[in-house]
């Protein structure tokens, strides 16, 4: 049952249906990241995803594995459709990455709970040291990821 409601958001996911997504989340939904911090309650989900999907209107999930037990789901995934140039606006790189990460969902009552999400630090930090258009590389020349709140 609960694959069934990871699919249906991975669905509206792919579409970029906010609406559709956030129909799948209880009212206190928590999604948490350490690249994009934490948003808690359907509105702050919705206004994530919004931002998201301007900031990064290719982004899609490729899904790798998934595992599931009675009320979680761990799913290994990887997200393409992330322009480089809008990670960090004060960079000029353009080009799209990758990142591999594993995302776990919690279920309640046949809706998402809570969604934690990890990244492969190793290929993000790779990504995110994209040399800038001089081809220099240093602590400012990085790409860098903010809090999205």
């Amino acid at each position: 049952m609960i694959t069934n409601i990871f699919k249906d958001w991975l669905s509206a996911f792919q579409l970029h249906n906010v609406q559709k997504m956030v129909s799948n989340l209880t009212d206190d939904v928590k999604i948490e990241s350490l690249v994009f911090g934490r948003h808690i309650g359907k509105d702050a989900a919705t206004n994530y995803w919004e931002l998201l999907y301007r900031m990064f209107p290719k982004i899609k999930i490729t899904l790798v594995t998934i595992t599931a037990d009675v009320n979680r789901l761990v799913v290994e995934i990887d997200i393409t459709g992330i322009e480089r140039q809008k990670v960090d606006v004060s960079t000029t790189t353009s080009g799209s990455t990758r990142i591999r990460g594993a995302f776990v969902y919690e279920f309640v009552n046949d809706k998402i709970k809570e969604i934690r999400m990890y990244y492969d630090s190793t290929i993000l930090k790779r990504q995110l040291e994209m040399s800038n258009e001089t081809g220099e590389k240093g602590e400012n020349s990085g790409l860098k990821m903010t809090t999205i709140s």
